[in-house]
């Protein structure tokens, strides 16, 4: 997240900012199930909000590690070939300090494997643990950032990790199951935000989901 001036989400850039549904498949396709592509914005937090702004980070190098910190086009949602996707941001303030949140929310076929991308997500944040990543921002600016020490959740569904440099830090979480995933990026000056909280509230989310009958 780039991060000169409060972040909000950039419409022409950012595909969360507005509800994206991709043309459904031929019948003979796997549906969209059990979750439907018309409740992805139910995937969104109350708190998040849209906006017409942004500075998000927009590349990162080496591209293997893209998906550790990417916001725009973030890998780890996209990859996977996405239904429906959506996002928002919004922003809290914690021990006088500005934290910058970004939510990025996808719907995928009845065939998608939550757990597998869980498991994908896990490789590809360990194998770029001791790699700098040099993560540039929408205005250019450039950072370099390394892994840090993050907490650790016990739900099988929910990965977390944190990555810092000399004026930033992120703490982010990526969440799967069902038919649905959530990626939520938190950034500061200083690691800690507890981004655990709001992985277990988006898994809730998408459990609740998953159980309505529409």
């Amino acid at each position: 997240m780039g991060k000169g001036a409060v972040i909000v989400a950039l419409c022409a850039v950012l595909v969360g900012c507005t509800r994206v549904i991709d043309t459904p498949p031929p019948a003979s396709g796997p549906p969209i199930a059990p979750i439907a592509a018309g409740q992805i914005e139910d995937l969104l937090s109350d708190d998040a909000q849209k906006g017409d702004d942004g500075n998000l980070f927009v590349t990162v190098e080496p591209e293997d590690c893209a998906g550790v910190a990417r916001e725009v086009d973030p890998p780890f949602i996209f990859d996977a070939k996405p239904a429906a996707h959506s996002g928002g941001h919004w922003d809290a303030e914690v021990g006088g300090r500005v934290v910058y949140v970004e939510e990025i929310v996808a719907i995928y076929h009845a065939d998608f494997d939550a757990r597998a991308r869980v498991a994908d997500v896990r490789r590809t944040i360990e194998s770029c643990r001791n790699t700098p990543l040099t993560i540039t921002a929408m205005d250019g600016d450039s950072y370099v950032f390394a892994m840090s020490q993050a907490a650790e959740s016990e739900s099988p569904e929910v990965v977390l990790w944190s990555f810092t440099a000399n004026s930033w830090a992120c703490d982010n979480t990526y969440v799967a199951a069902h038919n649905a995933a959530i990626e939520i990026t938190t950034c500061s000056e200083i690691n800690g935000y507890d981004v655990s909280a709001l992985a277990e509230d988006a898994l809730k989310r998408i459990d609740a989901l998953a159980n309505t009958k529409l």
